[in-house]
Formats: structure tokens, sequence, C-alpha cells
């Protein structure tokens, strides 16, 4: 028996998601804020700074992850519709470096702010396993959703985290 799920684990696993990359030990919650990350441009940026105190939907992704650009659609629509109502959604691409992963962002007309996490600092943080993977953050900065693709759920967890002014929103 024990043959037989080792073969079947390879294949549940491609089934749910992509594959993050290296792990070390988790940081201590509440710590991930002061995570260093890269914008886009090449710059340091660290969680905290980027969530802005404002309710934020992170989607962690990778360009070669299929799963994950085919739900980079999908988080465009959504950052525009809820951006104007005080959230922010932002792309964490796993493993990649700022440049190219600028160049695919542009490519695709994602105005969403992008950030790079190359040494898988905050996914490792926190305690994420697979992408794509999505974490909704409150204007505090706490984890109020964790979960993987981009769903109803993730989507329901921002507007709680948004709170009343969740109602001026479209959601898509």
């Amino acid at each position: 028996m024990r043959a037989r799920l080792s073969f079947l684990i390879p294949f549940a696993t491609l089934a749910v998601g992509c594959a993050a990359g290296p792990r070390a030990p988790a940081r201590a919650p509440g710590s991930v804020g002061d995570v260093p990350l890269m914008a886009a441009d090449g710059r340091p940026i660290v969680l905290r700074d980027a969530l802005a105190q404002r309710p934020t939907l992170v989607s962690f992704w990778a360009p070669w992850c299929e799963p994950c650009v085919r739900e980079l659609p999908a988080l465009e629509r959504l950052s525009r519709a809820v951006t104007p109502c005080g959230a922010a959604v932002v792309g964490v691409a796993v493993g990649e470096k700022p440049a190219p992963t600028a160049a695919f962002a542009r490519a695709r007309g994602l105005d969403y702010a992008q950030l790079t996490d190359e040494p898988f600092a905050l996914v490792d943080a926190l305690g994420q396993r697979r992408i794509p993977a999505t974490v909704v953050f409150d204007a505090a900065g706490r984890v109020a959703f964790t979960g993987n693709a981009l769903d109803a759920r993730a989507q329901a967890a921002l507007a709680r985290a948004l709170g009343d002014a969740a109602r001026r929103c479209t959601w898509p």
C-alpha cells in the first residue's frame, strides 16, 4: 500500500498547484511585515510598506506556473474593482527576479503592484507550500485568510477586511 501512495502523491500535487520552491523555517506569526521583497523596478520594499495599511489580497505566483498565469486576468479585474474602495491586490512572484517579472506583467497588461520574493522569504514566513496561493491581509497587516488559487472565499475575505467600504465596490 505504501508504494501505491508514493506513486499517487506527485499526481495529486500537480492537480492542486505548482511547487513553490525550497523551504526555510517559518517566522513567528505577526513578524511578516518586515520581510524584504523587491519591487518591479528593483528597489527593496518590505511587506508592511506594500500593504500600506489597507486591506490587501496578495497572490503568490510564478510565470512558469500555468494555474497562476490563468488567474492573472481575474486578479487584474479584482484590483480595478477594489482599488477605488480602499483595498489593493499585490502579486508576489516567488523565486523570480524583478526585471523579468515586470516585463511579464507589462506584456499581459497587469497594472496592480508586482513584487518579487526571489529567496522565498515571504512564502516561507507564511508557511505557503504551493502556488498559486492567496493571502488576504487586513488593514492592520494581520493575515485574515489563506487559500490556494483566487476564489470566492478569498474575495469574501477581502470584502470582510474592507468592512462597510466593500459595499462601494463593484465586485467582478
